[in-house]
């Protein structure tokens, strides 16, 4: 598989939020998000006929095996992986026997999707798939970003929590929407600031993001990655 990185840092967003973790970025992705902040792990050539200037990514090509003693050894006695991307379902075959063994070590596993792609076969070796489902904003066609069978499925594994970024008051009516067509259960959905510095997270997190999700009756979840520094 395609990694860009793996890293010690914590979980910045969602149920796990501030606990220790290793993360492992895989490389690529099938939407492309105006807003990315990580365009780095996606396919370059892909990226520029799109119009969008990204740099090649440093990727390592790395077996199971290979991806199992780096995570291991960044983790040094942290059992916790956040496997990211880019779109980490996309390497879903070689995800299957990564997860499967990672769980078998007593690892926890959060995987994070944009819910585009089937989880099946991964259902019994991930603790939590945060499934962020992109809004209009995101600059992707609807008929891209949404996948109605997909969503479904996650909607149907307990395991699943849904985060949805926030960037205008103009987000309400189609989050609504969305949790009311897929019948996401509230106290599994989660709203964050579409915010790339602190103090702009700060502001979004107080007047927009939080009040919204006190109004829909779901999760606020600020991006402690961004407002504490880390990584």
């Amino acid at each position: 598989m395609r990694v860009v990185e793996v890293f010690r840092s914590r979980q910045g967003e969602g149920p796990h939020m501030g606990e220790e973790a290793v993360f492992i970025r895989l490389a690529y992705c099938n939407l492309y998000c105006s807003w990315c902040d990580t365009k780095y792990s996606w396919h370059p050539e892909k990226a520029i006929k799109l119009g969008f200037k990204v740099e090649t990514p440093r990727t390592m090509e790395l077996t199971v095996d290979g991806a199992i003693n780096l995570i291991t050894s960044v983790g040094d006695g942290v059992n916790h992986t956040v496997i990211t991307g880019g779109e980490p379902l996309l390497w879903k075959r070689e995800l299957i026997e990564l997860t499967s063994r990672l769980r078998g070590m007593g690892w926890l596993i959060e995987v994070e999707t944009n819910g585009t792609i089937s989880p099946r076969g991964l259902e019994g070796t991930v603790d939590e798939f945060n499934v962020s489902i992109k809004l209009a904003h995101s600059g992707v066609p609807r008929r891209i970003r949404i996948n109605e069978g997909v969503i479904k499925e996650f909607v149907n594994l307990n395991n699943s929590i849904f985060k949805f970024v926030v960037n205008s008051w103009d987000d309400y009516d189609e989050i609504l929407e969305l949790i009311t067509h897929f019948k996401i259960p509230r106290d599994r959905v989660y709203l964050m600031s579409q915010c790339t510095t602190r103090e702009e997270c700060t502001v979004k997190d107080g007047q927009l993001t939080k009040p919204m999700a006190k109004k829909l009756g779901v999760n606020h979840t600020p991006r402690l990655h961004i407002i504490m520094g880390f990584k």
